[in-house]
């Protein structure tokens, strides 16, 4: 290396590798530690008691002069000292002293309370031999004017501690007194509170163990380091004394003849973009917590390299050296593999990936240009693919090379027939390889069982001692030779085997026909089984016993009373008691009455009800069924749909058989049709459905579903009224029939209930009818630009506006809207095609106060009430421009535009005008007259581009101004 880089390498790294600690990071404090120091010892001293000591004493100190009950004059100070050794080796953040008054001679006088930092308090610390006095660190005036007594007395001791842990002190002694011109006049003495220390600080996490992880490479001095690319990462350990604090890291980096550029980053991959090929970067950690930075560790080096290798890896392996069939090796069987590269002294390691899913690895070469070798154990047959692509010393990876090969089936299929557990089961194990001798398999890492192979095939028995997973490893044997292995996990459990030639899901059993179930035992000693049934989800049934035979089974003879979804659980017992896993099996059985099912929500008398009937039975020809006493009615198929039409409310039975291929029919369903007795309600609207309409006229038609109705009751509820519901009573017609009439009040929004019975001559009410109801507004809404209530009204005369026009409901009723301004004429404005608001324009020919009214044309004819909208039109002038319309980019810096000032208010003689960039200073301010018709016209040319405003104030000719009007645009850059 040049010895002036060498030189600037040793000057950069003396600079930026001082460990400095940094405090105060802009985080909020987290876990910052709290806490008070030790007191160690403590004195006040007495002037009456001048050769005393007093150590530690209990209680309140006297500071200044004081008499007692006896008259005896006392003058006291006090000394503290604290224990600072816990503070060593923590960033301060704060350090405050303090106490406070108990009791005070005199509030009518101001006292001068001195804290002073003194030599340490001894056991024989008196008033004549004191400690000596150091530094005054504060003097405060306590007494008339404050609180008193009790005021609260702290000083900041933080630069004092630091100093004192910098010279290496254990400990800080302060004194508290009156100053020694105001010590000996009585009426300023007072008792003080024990005085304390308390502190925050935080231990500033430490950095350790610089080095690069990518590539692997250590620290690096400045005169011997390695190279890294693109792909670089930094590695460093952080530590923090206080558990809780989440320390991270943080790297520094900069080129070393450039410390001006240094970066800092978390990431522990360095951006090197902008540094040239060949730059030596020096770099460094740190540690942060939520409350400090730690010291920057030892400075570190590399050179930028990121030029790739260009070799490509030369791949080989004897055991995998071919991708033709049938292969070699197998699975199971490991292959070595060589990377070669090639004598390319760039390279000094490879990049290799499986092809499976797993990351990419590295294996380092035996030497730079030489060769690295990987073991890689197929785990299938078929074609195995490896990539490598080779690496050199600063991390950069060249192309990547393709190698396949082909691994050969030789690895065994295993069959494994699981009895259970203590019973023998068996297992099966077959090859494809010709030269197989024998076979081997272990159960979870057990030893390994050998068996011969005879044409290919081995079997032998095997005990499983317990339930659960089992891995087991199967391998192939030419010989003393593994040629293939495979792995397969099997599931034991000892729950007894269910069977049934009559009850499954691939039968069709037939309630009332007999079936049995067979219990087979899964494990050793077998007594007897417990089981229970359950039909159609409702929860396990009476759990039952039934003894084993003498082999371990037992047969369950059964027959189902009803059809539906059955399950049933079975374990094995055990002479000591002991019960197996549970065993069970779900099935179905059908039953022999037809299924029914109608739907008669909101069905009314007269109404016709689809009714669904259907059979599983396997020899149904058709279904045959009866409505509310009638005749039988034949329709064939098993699934049929069939409409019946209640000619009365209440119940209605329909009775349902399947009829069979015999002629027979099946045992009966019947099912209940319940129709309620309450009246229907018809409601309609002005616009002829159901909709109300506030003020309008509605229509509700009560038709009863009783014979011989006299009378209906009915009432309507609005929730929002805290008063009851009134109930009113109409005659009902000959046909059963009533309708009343009434304007929809304005109080009707959302839920009004609407309740009706039918009454008969008898007094015998129906059952009620309940409707939740709705009413709509007709009001119109209106979007103003002109705000009655802004403080500065909006617009001004002879400024154009629009109003917009819009309704929350009824929108596909309304045919227009009909608006005029004060006294002005009417105005039509049909309602605008697919858009939510109609929109008007309007030009104020005055200022001031307006009322606005409009109100809707529906399609009926009808118009809604007038809505009165005020409104004010303020004084502002109106600002118009071609060449730079309002909010809009156009022109270029050097186009002249004219604009256009007019209205505003009546009477204006002049326009005071500005052109005012964004962020800058008026280029462009004068006043121009105003013609005849109140108008006037000023050219602009702007001289850059960019937003730009026009403000324009009016004038009349007595003087008074108009509110300011602004024109904001945007000049183009070309």
């Amino acid at each position: 290396m040049h010895r002036c880089v060498r030189a600037l390498l040793a000057a950069a790294a003396a600079t930026l590798s001082a460990t400095t600690v940094l405090a105060g990071l802009a985080t909020p404090a987290q876990a910052m530690n709290y806490d008070s120091a030790d007191l160690t010892t403590w004195t006040y001293l007495d002037k009456a008691r001048p050769s005393t000591p007093n150590p530690n004493p209990s209680g309140d100190y006297l500071i200044g002069t004081s008499r007692d009950a006896d008259g005896v004059q006392h003058t006291g100070r006090a000394f503290f000292t604290y224990d600072l050794t816990p503070l060593k080796g923590q960033v301060l953040h704060r350090v405050t002293f303090y106490t406070s008054e108990r009791t005070v001679n005199s509030c009518a006088r101001t006292a001068p309370i001195q804290v002073w930092r003194t030599r340490p308090v001894t056991a024989t610390t008196t008033w004549q031999r004191p400690p000596r006095e150091l530094e005054l660190l504060a003097e405060r005036a306590h007494g008339k004017g404050v609180i008193c007594p009790g005021a609260y007395l702290d000083v900041d001791m933080l630069p004092q501690v630091q100093a004192a842990l910098a010279r290496g002190e254990k400990s800080l002694t302060v004194e508290v007194r009156l100053a020694a011109g105001a010590e000996a006049d009585a009426e300023l003495g007072r008792t003080m509170r024990q005085a304390g220390l308390s502190w925050a600080a935080n231990h500033a996490p430490k950095v350790s163990g610089l080095k690069l992880k990518y590539p692997d490479a250590g620290c690096g001095t400045p005169a011997r380091h390695p190279s890294a690319g693109t792909w670089m990462q930094a590695d460093a350990t952080v530590t923090d004394a206080d558990p809780l604090d989440y320390a991270r890291r943080w790297f520094a980096y900069w080129p070393v003849d450039h410390p001006d550029q240094r970066r800092e980053t978390t990431s522990p991959s360095f951006d090197l973009s902008g540094f040239d090929e060949g730059t030596v970067v020096a770099w460094s950690a740190q540690g942060r917590d939520y409350d400090d930075a730690g010291p920057w560790g030892r400075t570190c080096y590399f050179t930028v390299d990121r030029t790739a290798p260009t070799t490509r890896p030369l791949v080989s392996s004897r055991q995998y050296p071919t991708d033709d069939h049938p292969g070699t090796g197998g699975p199971g069987v490991p292959g070595t593999f060589v990377f070669d590269a090639g004598g390319d002294l760039e390279v000094t390691g490879f990049d290799w990936s499986a092809l499976d899913g797993g990351l990419v690895q590295h294996v380092v070469a035996n030497h730079p240009g030489g060769r690295g070798k990987v073991s890689i154990t197929p785990r299938m047959r078929g074609t195995g693919r490896l990539e490598v692509a080779a690496v050199d010393a600063a991390g950069n990876r060249g192309p990547w090379v393709r190698y396949e090969y082909e691994v050969r089936n030789t690895a065994p299929s295993a069959t494994i027939d699981v009895r259970g557990v203590g019973l023998t089961s068996h297992i099966t194990l077959h090859s494809a390889a010709a030269e197989a001798t024998g076979f081997g398999y272990a159960v979870d890492g057990g030893p390994e069982k050998r068996v011969p192979a005879v044409n290919g095939t081995g079997e032998d028995d095997l005990v499983f001692d317990s339930t659960g997973v089992k891995t087991v490893v199967t391998r192939t044997y030419a010989g003393r030779k593994m040629i293939g292995s495979d792995t397969q996990s099997i599931s034991v459990s000892d729950a007894p085997a269910i069977s049934s030639e009559q009850f499954g899901w691939m039968h069709s059993p037939v309630a009332g026909r007999p079936g049995s179930f067979t219990f087979a035992p899964r494990t050793t000693g077998v007594v007897a089984y417990l089981y229970d049934l359950e039909r159609d989800f409702g929860g396990p049934g009476e759990q039952q016993r039934v003894d084993a035979a003498a082999d371990g089974a037992a047969v369950l003879n059964w027959t189902p009373e009803q059809g539906g979804h059955y399950r049933i659980r079975v374990s094995s017992v055990d002479a000591g008691g002991n019960r197996s896993q549970l065993a069970e099996e779900s099935f179905r059985v059908i039953d022999t009455h037809p299924n029914v099912y109608a739907n008669t929500w909101g069905a009314h008398v007269g109404d016709p009800i689809s009714v669904s009937v259907s059979s599983e039975l396997p020899d149904v020809t058709g279904m045959v069924y009866r409505f509310d006493g009638g005749p039988q009615t034949t329709v064939d198929g098993a699934y049929v749909s069939v409409d019946v039409v209640p000619t009365h409310a209440g119940d209605s039975v329909f009775t349902a058989w399947a009829r069979l291929s015999d002629g027979t029919l099946s045992p009966p369903t019947e099912y209940t049709l319940h129709l309620d007795s309450a009246p229907q309600l018809t409601v309609r609207g002005p616009f002829g459905d159901e909709r109300l309409v506030h003020n309008r006229p509605a229509s509700f038609t009560f038709t009863s579903a009783l014979a011989g109705a006299t009378a209906f009751r009915y009432s309507f509820d609005n929730p929002y009224d805290d008063r009851d519901a009134e109930e009113r009573t109409v005659a009902a017609g000959a046909d059963g029939t009533a309708t009343i009439t009434l304007d929809v009040p304005e109080d009707w929004n959302y839920s009004i209930e609407a309740r009706v019975v039918s009454v008969a001559a008898d007094g015998a009410a129906s059952d009620p009818r309940s409707v939740s109801l709705s009413a709509d507004s007709p009001r119109v809404e209106v979007e103003n630009p002109w705000p009655a209530d802004w403080a500065e009204p909006a617009g001004g005369l002879g400024v154009p506006g629009q109003f917009g026009f819009y309704a929350y409901t009824l929108g596909d009723v309304t045919a227009r809207y009909l608006w005029r301004v004060d006294d002005g004429p009417l105005h039509e404005a049909p309602v605008e095609a697919d858009a939510w608001m109609t929109s008007v324009a309007y030009t104020p020919d005055r200022t001031g106060a307006h009322t606005l009214y409009v109100q809707r044309e529906f399609t009926d004819g009808s118009v809604s009430p007038a809505v009165a909208v005020p409104f004010t039109v303020g004084t502002r002038p109106l600002i118009t421009s071609d060449r730079y319309p309002a909010d809009t980019e156009a022109g270029a810096p050097g186009t002249a535009g004219t604009f256009r000032f007019s209205g505003g208010t009546a009477g204006v003689v002049s326009y005071d005008y500005a052109f005012v960039p964004d962020g800058g200073a008026p280029v462009l301010a004068g006043t121009v007259d105003a013609a005849d018709d109140g108008s006037a016209q000023v050219t602009f040319t702007p001289s850059a581009a960019g937003a730009y405003t026009a403000l324009v104030t009016g004038r009349t000719a007595d003087g008074t101004r108009t509110t300011q009007a602004g024109h904001r645009f945007t000049v183009s850059h070309s």
